[in-house]
């Protein structure tokens, strides 16, 4: 499956290429993205190429893939879905946005814009989402998505706080 060109009414969503890793490479080693994207990781060139090639497969095979996201003609940041690592067989949505442009409602929009294709286009019955607890922007992004806190996901020790939508969440309030 081609992943299609999404829109909102400030935002172009296009399907990764493989021309957009320098880009993403250069954001996901952005001290304020990093810190909780990627660990604090400084990862090379090499694994952002990876990232990024697995991602345009799994998309072409699936419709689960990712979306660089633009504001006119400057680069915003990215949102889409992903296998999720952690959870065997869910669908898990990410998104990360160039300091820059934090606080202006772009993460919503976007994330917002691909939930819709999750749910719509993808048919799936639910996705979920994860934050590191300190992330406070990222549990509010995702609270405000309409995504759930799952108790019961989280793991003793485990860092990360669990969200999930189903469908019928999503389109009743949608």
């Amino acid at each position: 499956m081609l992943l299609p060109e999404l829109r909102t009414t400030r935002l172009r969503l296009l399907p990764w290429t493989e021309e957009d890793v320098a880009r993403l490479h250069r954001l996901w080693t952005d001290p304020l993205v990093r810190r909780y994207l990627w660990d604090d990781e400084i990862i090379p060139e090499q694994l952002a190429r990876d990232v990024v090639e697995e991602c345009i497969a799994e998309g072409e095979r699936s419709g689960v893939g990712q979306w660089t996201v633009w504001w006119g003609e400057e680069f915003v940041g990215f949102s889409g879905l992903r296998r999720c690592p952690q959870r065997e067989g869910e669908v898990e949505l990410i998104c990360g946005l160039d300091p820059n442009y934090w606080g202006k409602g772009f993460a919503f929009e976007a994330s917002e814009r691909v939930l819709r294709f999750a749910f719509e286009e993808l048919r799936l019955l639910r996705v979920v989402g994860s934050t590191d607890a300190p992330n406070e922007m990222s549990q509010q992004l995702i609270e405000r998505l309409g995504m759930r806190r799952r108790l019961d996901w989280e793991r003793e020790g485990e860092a990360l706080m669990w969200f999930g939508i189903e469908r019928e969440e999503f389109v009743g309030r949608n």
